[in-house]
């Protein structure tokens, strides 16, 4: 899973030289997802656009790798 950036504007344009947007922060598989999942959890917002995954780091996973010690321990 990738992280994303959704640029979103809010409908209707009061003022179309100062539209007011805002950011939405995704998780998803690809960005025609994320951008699904954006318009879907903000309906009064029109998607501008998206930012790269690769501007962010990626999301944690459900499933953390163990811990693994540089150090080994003699008995």
């Amino acid at each position: 899973m990738n992280a994303y950036c959704v640029i979103l504007c809010r409908q209707p344009f009061v003022n179309p030289a100062y539209p007011r947007t805002k950011r939405y922060y995704v998780g998803a598989a690809t960005a025609d997802r994320a951008i699904l999942a954006a318009a879907d959890d903000n309906p009064h917002f029109r998607v501008m656009g998206v930012e790269h995954s690769d501007v962010y780091p990626p999301l944690p996973q459900n499933d953390p790798s163990p811990e693994t010690s540089s150090v080994s321990q003699a008995a």
